[in-house]
């Protein structure tokens, strides 16, 4: 799955966890992995790479479209990767944005968050 595949399927609304199980599943089948040979890490740190790259990606391109909006705030409850907070943060404007700027500032305190706080409504 490439990136552009990725972004396209948030823009049909599917999920970052849809995208990142999607993605870890094509890695397993590439290589041929047998089910009792897939562990819980197996591949964990290349789809995270992934999902990371493609929040950044999400955050660029569309900023403020709905959907991609949803799959950000879903995504970075389950997250602490910078990159999807700050797509989130950086891009949207949404109800509650107040509370997930401070969460995300104790996260990662610092010159990089202090832009989230400009436009927080």
């Amino acid at each position: 799955m490439s990136l552009d595949q990725a972004e396209r399927d948030v823009l049909l609304g599917a999920s970052l966890v849809q995208v990142g199980r999607a993605y870890r599943q094509e890695l397993i089948n590439a290589f041929g992995f047998q089910p009792d040979e897939v562990r819980p890490e197996t591949f964990a740190a290349e789809t995270e790479q992934f999902l990371r790259r493609l929040c950044r990606q999400l955050g660029e391109r569309h900023g403020g479209d709905p959907k991609v909006e949803w799959a950000l705030r879903e995504w970075v409850m389950f997250v602490d990767h910078y990159e999807a907070w700050d797509a989130l943060l950086s891009g949207f404007r949404f109800e509650g944005k107040e509370a997930l700027v401070r969460r995300g500032q104790q996260l990662f305190p610092g010159p990089l968050t202090a832009h989230w706080g400009d436009d927080a409504s």
